[in-house]
């Protein structure tokens, strides 16, 4: 039987090592790279195509964990992304679950949860801490499919892009990036405007922070234990 390939993506190398020593000591994983920041992390998923990557949510440089997150999924779906995160929030959770990931852990609870998010975890069905009550677990689910539902209104690529223009890139920059003309990034952006019915830049950022593709550190936490 094949090992899991897992790549381990945190900016505290304490963090990478502990969680290494766990994943190498399970008999059916194995720890194939690691990375310090989101633009690794999408780096790395190209290089070595693991089956999971474990990602930090907040990484000090370049992106963060959750808009690398949904470019690996919208880029690589066959790979698993888990978040790890000391936040355990309901604002952030949704986020994270909206970048269509394949589970999420928190960084205080039992080490055994990660071989079994590792195991179980996926897209449609994905691991939440045993913690989280069911009627949370309940309404995270429903806005997750609601979130889904909106989103499918948008083409991979068109995805992509918002991702970049919500983070701030310009129109030159996202053409550079992705190998394409200003014009063309000019039209899927006038597309995903008039997809999303937004009519605003400011719109378009409030429909980004409310989705997770990006992050808003003042955040009032609404605990979900």
């Amino acid at each position: 039987m094949s090992k899991v390939k897992v790549v381990i993506v945190d900016d505290h190398a304490l963090v990478r090592h502990g969680l290494q020593l766990i994943l190498n000591s399970a008999p059916n994983t194995v720890v194939v790279g690691e990375g310090s920041s989101g633009d690794e992390a999408i780096a790395l998923a190209e290089q070595l195509h693991p089956d999971v990557m474990l990602l930090d949510v907040h990484m000090p440089k370049g992106i963060d964990g959750i808009t690398a997150a949904r470019h690996i999924h919208e880029s690589n779906p066959s790979i698993r992304v888990l978040m790890l995160t000391m936040f355990d929030d309901e604002v952030h959770v949704e986020k994270m679950l909206a970048a269509s990931v394949s589970g999420i852990l928190f960084k205080h609870d039992e080490s055994s949860e990660i071989l079994e998010a590792i195991q179980y975890g996926s897209p449609r069905s994905p691991y939440l801490p045993k913690r989280i009550s069911g009627e949370v677990r309940e309404r995270l689910m429903h806005n997750k499919v609601h979130s889904e539902s909106v989103h499918s209104a948008l083409s991979t690529r068109e995805t992509e892009i918002l991702v970049y223009i919500s983070n701030g890139f310009t129109n030159k920059e996202i053409a550079t990036r992705l190998h394409i003309s200003v014009k063309t990034v000019e039209t899927h952006r006038a597309n995903i405007m008039r997809r999303l019915a937004l009519k605003t830049r400011a719109e378009l950022v409030e429909y980004a922070l409310k989705n997770g593709y990006i992050q808003s550190v003042s955040s009032a936490p609404n605990t979900i234990l």
